[in-house]
């Protein structure tokens, strides 16, 4: 037996060989070669049999066929070439798109054949749905949050047919070409970082649509960074393109260095450090102080940190629109519910340009004493299903507390056969988003506003998915705890607390809300004692 090792050759391409392409469209083939034994420095790429509706860039086929020698690695067990085709504009809609690939002086190399059809393109599809455009930058000392990434996606198809494209290469680049670096790009499963390239010296990511059609891929904000970036699809050699929304990073602690930072917020009536009060509006007056070169489209967004904890989009913003009025005057409204009450706060502000690059804001300390009571916002529509309430007995046991009734301590009290404490919240699915109910596969957010004599606060529940449960019915269950509800009481001797609840979910790149579900609450224990005597 002989007992020389074989020669292993791998070669990896960028293309399958079989999918579309679009008329007019420039595509890079990419080919590395890694092997167990040298690899000749003489080593080339052949194409053959080359369809007459494709050419290669600086090469003339001779017979159909191109040698494009290979470029080695410095110890020559791997070699890598691109190769640009472009497909010519006169191709009709439906012609084979043909060449074989082999190679010279490689041991292994196993020949492959290129077999695609030509079609056009519904530049619509282009578009990019972003699902979230307000990513959390993570603090050096923290995990990444769910909030501190987005799903980007979009479904290209043909315009004779409006069937899906299949495996087309698609370029990723930005509006603002030096910000792309300012961001992590990962694939559609979020496990596989894709890079960041240059192609005809612009820079982004090449991507591939798959077999029904869709780009799919995820951004995440990088640590201690806030930015800007408006992400450009393109079909190379095609010169038409889809745009993404703005997606923005928004980072609360200190700017990089003093050039990147700016004055701290000014509230029109307060003087700090003390309480701020509400005298029953639902909003206070904001001043941002004057910085350099502002200009219409930067957005400042407004961050609260609780005592010693970072700081963390409140979810209120403002875009620069006028810049006499809306910076070094008291010009812009944010609501008081962005703080929680009785807390010690410090609130600041970052301003992302359109430029893509940022500003970070000192803070200011102020401890919000209420004055107005945490309500959902009143600015958006709210078109989906209100959550159904059940008792600590669970769904399971349909036990609903209707709407517009009350939650008492019998509610959310430990019960034989019950699933817990606390309450159960249902929101239901579909499978047909007409409905009015949130779609099957969706994260939804739940939010609690509870109003009351001793307890005053917003709460945001982790994002819960819409799927299929065990009763075979679609619907997402966020359990409410019991200390979230436990010992709420009366606002006076007249009036009971209360508590709403609302949800919000983004699909397609739009953002949808509930409609409120409201009831009054009293959770106090028979025994309690009574804090007046106290």
């Amino acid at each position: 037996m002989d007992g020389t090792a074989q020669s292993q050759t791998n070669v990896t391409y960028s293309l399958g060989e079989n999918g579309d392409l679009i008329i007019g469209q420039t595509f890079p083939l990419t080919i590395k070669i890694t092997s167990t034994s040298l690899i000749d420095p003489t080593a080339s790429i052949i194409i053959n049999n080359i369809s007459k509706n494709i050419h290669i860039k600086d090469y003339i086929p001779i017979n159909s066929s191109v040698s494009i020698p290979l470029i080695n690695s410095p110890d020559n067990k791997s070699a890598s070439v691109t190769i640009l085709f472009s497909v010519e504009s006169t191709t009709n809609y439906g012609e084979d798109i043909t060449f074989d690939i082999s190679a010279k002086s490689v041991d292994g190399f196993i020949d492959r054949q290129y077999r695609r059809q030509a079609k056009d393109i519904d530049y619509d599809t282009l578009n990019l749905i972003v699902d979230n455009v307000y990513l959390t930058s993570p603090y050096s000392n923290t995990d990444p949050e769910s909030d501190s990434k987005t799903a980007v996606h979009t479904v290209i198809h043909d315009k004779k047919n409006k069937n899906a494209l299949s495996d087309v290469p698609i370029f990723i680049s930005s509006m603002q070409e030096s910000k792309i670096k300012l961001f992590d790009y990962f694939d559609a499963n979020d496990q596989n970082p894709i890079p960041i390239i240059t192609l005809n010296y612009q820079t982004g990511l090449l991507l591939h649509s798959d077999s029904e059609g869709k780009v799919y891929f995820n951004i995440h904000a990088q640590k201690l960074l806030s930015g800007r970036i408006q992400l450009v699809s393109t079909i190379p050699g095609i010169y038409q393109q889809g745009y993404s929304q703005p997606i923005y990073a928004i980072y609360g602690g200190p700017p990089v260095d003093f050039e990147h930072s700016t004055r701290f917020p000014s509230i029109v009536g307060y003087y700090p450090p003390g309480n701020l009060t509400s005298d029953g509006q639902k909003n206070f007056l904001v001043t941002i102080g004057e910085y350099s070169k502002p200009k219409a489209g930067d957005v400042v967004f407004f961050l609260v940190a609780k005592g010693d904890g970072n700081a963390k989009y409140s979810g209120y913003s403002k875009t620069i629109e006028d810049i006499q009025n809306d910076i070094g005057t008291p010009s812009i409204h944010v609501p008081y519910q962005i703080f929680e009450y009785g807390v010690l706060s410090h609130f600041s502000y970052v301003i992302v340009r359109i430029s893509g690059d940022s500003l970070t804001s000192m803070s200011l300390p102020l401890t919000y004493m209420g004055g107005t009571p945490y309500i959902p916002d009143e600015r958006v529509n709210r078109d989906y299903q209100a959550c159904i309430v059940y008792t600590s007995l669970g769904i399971s046991q349909h036990t609903i507390i209707p709407n517009h009734t009350i939650v008492n301590l019998d509610s959310i009290t430990q019960y034989p056969g019950g699933e817990g404490t606390g309450l159960f919240i249902q929101i239901l699915g579909t499978d047909d988003p007409t409905e009015g109910r949130v779609p099957v596969g969706t994260q939804v957010t739940l939010t609690s506003y509870i109003n009351s004599g001793n307890v005053n606060k917003i709460i945001s529940y982790p994002p819960t998915e819409v799927k299929k449960q065990k009763d075979d019915t679609l619907y997402a269950e966020i359990h409410i705890p019991y200390d979230d509800l436990y010992n709420i009481q009366s606002i006076d001797d007249i009036e009971m607390g209360n508590i709403k609840f609302t949800y919000e979910f983004t699909y397609k790149g739009k953002k949808s809300y509930s409609k409120i579900w409201s009831a009054e609450i009293e959770t106090v224990p028979a025994n309690a004692p009574d804090d007046d005597n106290n």
